[in-house]
């Protein structure tokens, strides 16, 4: 069953973001077949204050999403992220069960 990793996280450093972080992530992404599904700083609030940046990524199951997220060589490359935003939150769900 497919499962899903969703960020929302606030970029303060758009450059290093973008020339750092998502040339570095690229690899890992591939290497654990995840496909993006949303990504992106131009989402509109419905609802609260989210962060600016909105992110959703597909993996064939949770095993495939949390062993690209526990990678030892993607640890580097996440410091780099972190390093670049605040208000985080991440979290992995399964897709949903047809009825």
């Amino acid at each position: 069953m497919p499962a899903y990793l969703v960020l929302m996280q606030e970029i303060d450093d758009m450059d290093r973001y973008r020339n750092e972080y998502l040339p570095g992530v690229g690899p890992f992404l591939q290497k654990y077949g995840a496909e993006g599904l949303v990504g992106g700083s131009d989402a509109e609030a419905a609802e609260g204050e989210p962060p600016n940046s909105t992110v959703v990524i597909r993996f064939a199951d949770t095993d495939a999403a949390w062993g690209f997220l526990n990678d030892p060589d993607y640890q580097p490359v996440k410091e780099i992220r972190l390093s670049t935003t605040s208000r985080v939150q991440m979290v992995v769900t399964p897709g949903l069960t047809p009825a």
